[in-house]
């Protein structure tokens, strides 16, 4: 009994001697008190754009075909940009840049405004234009840039290379004629004339008494006479046709004293006072009643570009126009193969400075020139694109029997000068011209008086002693 007790009792000191030695458990450690997530601070939300409304001007819109497309096409523009509205300004094509340069002057005017490429250098030179090389450099710049022809852009730059406008229709002067007429007059309308010689020869056989009253009504030929923007468009292909031109290279004399400016001056006044081959009245005709003359059968030929035959077809919708009309390169003198036979026509895209939202009116710009609208213009109007990627890849353009003509035809073409005394230039020009057409002086004397006028235009290129030279 005594030697179990004493066993049990060496058990209980050795566990809890070992108890002793062991280290102490460590607490199980408390949990932190749950903290409560904090309340998401409130995003406000976004404000919607400021609504803006941009004016818009475009000569464009006075024509019933051309106001169509674009009121339809603002409609998509709208739909992409609804903060954006777009109030429409209607200018005629002969007043736009009286308006413009009146209300820009007085610190007003459109937003986004439409005009020939070559007022450019005009209104560069008055602070005229909105400066919009930041605007295609956060585009991309060059790579922008690149869907437009090079000879475009190059006009749409100050001497800095900074960009002032976007380039707007792209086009080449061409003749266009009624097949019908040919065929009554017994002319083959597959072959229209390629020489000026061949075109006089056509003119005098076009122009008949087509209803057998004595009197004749119908002409060969329908031109511009008025003093009137679209007049250069129509004079400078008889020129060029004949190897002349308006200005030295250097731009510092007139080159109107050359023999080929010369005979080219003598056809253009003798249509009119000797051949009789142009209907009476062409010193009131401008681009909008000539074509009108077209749409009635009253001329059969004229020069004109993409525009014409929607425009005749929209003014008499009987004549069909888009069937009886055809499309042929501008004559040339016999024997000559000048470099250029015809002229380029070029507008541009131009935002006002005095704008309040260049941002939007950026947009407007980008919208009208991207490649989808420019398809749109053509489909619309027939006219050309200066983007590469519509002019000279858009299928149903290629395919156009007028558009085709027309393409073609800007390898031939060139642009008149750029300088901002051209429309002083062409106006003395045009003026000679009302003076040979009325009789008022010989086309010798008229073509004589406007070499002087120009030259004392371009006085301000020349240096100290220097001189053109006598008619």
């Amino acid at each position: 009994m005594k030697r179990g007790y004493l066993w049990l009792s060496t058990v209980v000191v050795l566990t809890l001697i070992v108890a002793a030695c062991a280290p102490a458990a460590t607490p199980a450690p408390t949990p932190p008190p749950e903290e409560t997530p904090a309340a998401p601070t409130p995003v406000p939300p976004t404000p919607p754009p400021e609504k803006v409304t941009l004016l818009f001007s475009d000569w464009h819109l006075t024509e019933p075909h051309w106001e169509a497309a674009l009121i339809d096409a603002f409609e998509t523009f709208k739909a992409e940009h609804p903060n954006i509205d777009i109030e429409l300004d209607y200018v005629s094509y002969a007043d736009k840049e009286t308006k413009y340069t009146t209300e820009i002057e007085a610190g007003m005017g459109p937003d986004v405004f439409h005009l020939h490429a070559y007022s450019i250098q005009s209104f560069l030179g008055k602070g005229y234009l909105y400066d919009i090389t930041p605007l295609i450099e956060a585009e991309g710049g060059d790579d922008f840039l690149k869907s437009w022809y090079p000879q475009t852009l190059a006009l749409m730059q100050d001497s800095e290379g900074k960009y002032y406008a976007m380039p707007g229709d792209f086009m080449s002067m061409v003749l266009f004629y009624n097949k019908n007429l040919f065929e009554e007059a017994g002319l083959d309308p597959d072959k229209p004339p390629t020489t000026w010689d061949e075109f006089l020869e056509y003119a005098k056989a076009l122009t008949r008494d087509r209803d057998g009253d004595g009197e004749i009504d119908t002409w060969g030929f329908g031109t511009i006479g008025a003093i009137d923007p679209g007049f250069e468009l129509r004079v400078s292909p008889i020129l060029f046709g004949h190897g002349g031109d308006y200005l030295t290279p250097d731009n510092k004399c007139s080159a109107l004293n050359t023999p080929e400016a010369k005979e080219a001056f003598k056809f253009f006044v003798e249509l009119v006072t000797v051949h009789e081959v142009v209907p009476p009245g062409v010193t009131a005709q401008n681009p909008g009643t000539v074509r009108e003359q077209m749409a009635a059968e009253q001329i059969a030929m004229l020069l004109g570009s993409g525009w014409t035959p929607p425009i005749v077809d929209g003014v008499n919708p009987d004549l069909n126009a888009l069937e009886v009309l055809e499309a042929a390169p501008v004559p040339v003198k016999a024997g000559e193969a000048p470099e250029f036979s015809t002229t380029a026509w070029l507008s541009t895209w131009m935002i006002n400075p005095n704008t309040k939202h260049p941002e939007e009116a950026w947009e407007l710009v980008k919208f009208i020139t991207s490649k989808e609208m420019e398809q749109k213009w053509f489909d619309d109007a027939n006219v050309l694109s200066p983007r590469q990627d519509v002019s000279g890849e858009y299928e149903p353009l290629l395919s156009n029997k007028f558009a085709a003509v027309i393409a073609a035809e800007l390898a031939h073409a060139k642009f008149v000068p750029q300088i901002k005394e051209w429309p002083q230039i062409i106006e003395a020009v045009n003026t000679a011209a009302q003076e040979g057409f009325t009789g008022a002086k010989s086309p010798e004397q008229a073509l004589e008086d406007a070499y002087n006028r120009i030259n004392e235009i371009l006085s301000v290129y020349r240096e100290a002693g220097e001189t053109c030279p006598a008619f």
